[in-house]
């Protein structure tokens, strides 16, 4: 009898804290607005996990130096194209004042100069009161594999970096018998046919950089192979070249549209169907492919998702930071950049959960911008310490002006190429690989 019940009481117990579980551990809420002292509204792509880890850091970092709490609104309309949709929209109807939100957090350069020569930005004071973190031998360079890390006139700065690449999903590889991709042409091999996951241009910016870095990498190619002809000047052998290496772009990108299973409006869904095993390969940037790794590790470390860097086809690209002119709260907006550059914030990319310093839940995988973060102490604490971008030349330099100026008309390009005839597309690559390829 003593066992009967000691074993229905087993059970109670095992059902309690079965349902009290995530009560006891689950985190502590945020701060909520009617509890903080102050509030910090943010327009962001950042997704949920960067979000929640900033928001912690950010008011442990703050309550430290003020006493006050900060509840920090994060407004996310979508991508970087959605946010400057609103943006736009809510400068036009500003007559000149703010637009009720404090910084604008995450996405490219290219969108963050643009609304700096709108005049949307006010100058950042972390330039004059940490004048070290950009003048010395450790300090954020202002341009590096030929992109900007901040604005000359101090508009936006760089936090951490980024890179384009391709993620994979292994197991897939294997059933179709092919090998890790290494360059962005490896992707046109016919063997990826309605295997690839591609996003659309117009509606992600990470992708559009992307497909400019392919064609970046062949017009480099194309300017160190072509040779001058006779009667021709240095001028016209380059323009000769850059042409080729446009050509040469495209119809890579051409290749590679026809083997993709689809193009999606959402550059996240990209490694999500990747890691699912829904497509075995896709375009997308660094932290979205690395976030994925970290989230289907095993207990031996390896995961069936992962992410590379194409040889010689990528540049380290900044994520900027920015204060709105008009801001409400100008002076908060202000430390929440001090703090994305400083030692604790910048640790927080690229640390492990756990570690001093370190996520709570979830390992960032992103690189701080800073050089003299790349310390041994916390390299040995670091998600990828083998990744140290000033440690080595790089291999690929961005021009801006073989593709800067036509950026946003390549998007277009390609949408009407490949996107708008992806049918049409596929039907014509399935043609030409029956009939073996024949020369043109």
């Amino acid at each position: 009898m003593k066992k009967f019940w000691n074993k229905r009481i087993g059970v109670i117990v095992a059902l309690v804290l079965a349902a009290v579980s995530p009560l006891i551990l689950q985190r502590p809420e945020a701060i909520s607005r009617s509890g903080a002292d102050e509030v910090l509204v943010v327009i962001t792509p950042h997704n949920e996990t960067i979000r929640s880890e900033f928001t912690a850091a950010f008011n442990s970092y703050w309550q430290k130096k003020t006493g006050k709490k900060v509840y920090v609104d994060w407004r996310t309309p979508g991508g970087t194209a959605e946010i400057r949709l609103v943006l736009d929209s809510k400068f036009a109807n500003a007559n000149g004042g703010g637009v009720g939100m404090d910084v604008f957090f995450g996405g490219g350069d290219y969108i963050f100069e643009k609304m700096a020569k709108l005049g949307r930005f006010e100058k950042l004071d972390v330039f004059s009161s940490h004048e070290n973190w950009f003048n010395g031998e450790l300090a954020i360079p202002q341009n590096y594999t030929g992109e900007s890390y901040f604005s000359k006139d101090k508009y936006w700065v760089g936090v951490c970096l980024s890179q384009f690449g391709i993620c994979y999903n292994v197991d897939n590889l294997e059933r179709l018998q092919i090998e890790p991709p290494k360059t962005w042409d490896d992707l046109s091999d016919p063997k990826y046919f309605g295997s690839i996951a591609m996003a659309d241009p117009t509606k992600s910016g990470s992708i559009a950089r992307a497909f400019e870095m392919l064609v970046q990498q062949k017009i480099h190619t194309s300017l160190a192979e072509t040779r001058r002809q006779a009667g021709e000047t240095e001028e016209m052998r380059s323009q000769r070249a850059i042409g080729y290496g446009w050509a040469n772009g495209l119809n890579l990108i051409q290749k590679i549209a026809a083997n993709a299973r689809y193009f999606t409006d959402a550059a996240t869904k990209v490694p999500h169907d990747v890691s699912q095993g829904d497509a075995a390969a896709g375009m997308c940037i660094d932290f979205y492919g690395r976030a994925y790794n970290e989230k289907l590790k095993k207990a031996d470390g390896s995961s069936r998702l992962q992410w590379m860097a194409p040889e010689g086809g990528t540049s380290l690209c900044a994520d900027p930071v920015a204060v709105f002119k008009g801001a409400p709260n100008s002076k908060l907006a202000q430390g929440f950049v001090e703090f994305l550059l400083s030692d604790e914030g910048q640790a927080l990319w690229n640390k492990r959960v756990g570690s001093e310093a370190g996520p709570s839940r979830r390992a960032l995988r992103r690189l701080p911008i800073r050089p003299s973060v790349y310390t041994p102490q916390n390299l040995a604490d670091f998600t990828d310490p083998e990744v140290k971008p000033y440690a080595v030349p790089p291999q690929f330099a961005y021009q801006p002006e073989l593709t800067g100026p036509v950026f946003g008309a390549l998007r277009y390009i390609i949408k009407s190429m490949c996107v708008d005839a992806h049918h049409e597309l596929k039907a014509a690559w399935v043609a030409l690989v029956m009939y073996d390829m024949p020369e043109m």
